[in-house]
């Protein structure tokens, strides 16, 4: 009874080896991303925590610029002076809601998305393109 489940455990045993070099890349890659795992999450919480007010700076100056061009046409054209002055009463206000709105979207999306994928990457800051 003994040499049988010696042999048993030798022949399991050699199975098991013999199938390490066909999966070397998968071990080696698995190996790689658990050593990696708490740079990863690292790098997404600080990029979730320093990325999202910057998202928010940049989106509320987008949604700004974007609304007072828009509302200066409607009164008589963003060239102008002074459609553009009035124009801004209503969109700063607006812009900044929105912007801050979509900064608090953006920022922990491209934490986690970027993050993952490129940790401390410019684009997990928010600093790159906005998606």
């Amino acid at each position: 009874m003994k040499n049988l489940k010696a042999l048993f455990t030798a022949g399991l045993l050699l199975s098991v080896i013999s199938t390490l070099p066909a999966r070397a890349d998968s071990v080696n890659d698995m190996a790689k991303n658990t050593a990696l795992f708490p740079v990863k999450i690292l790098a997404v919480s600080s990029a979730a925590v320093v990325g999202t007010p910057i998202a928010v700076t940049r989106q509320v100056a987008v949604r700004i610029r974007e609304f007072t061009g828009t509302f200066a046409d409607n009164i008589g054209g963003k060239e102008d002076f002074p459609p553009n002055l009035f124009a801004s009463v209503l969109s700063i206000p607006f812009g900044t809601i929105v912007g801050t709105a979509e900064g608090l979207y953006y920022g922990p999306k491209n934490a986690v998305e970027k993050g993952i994928e490129k940790p401390f990457s410019q684009a997990s800051f928010s600093l790159g393109d906005m998606d």
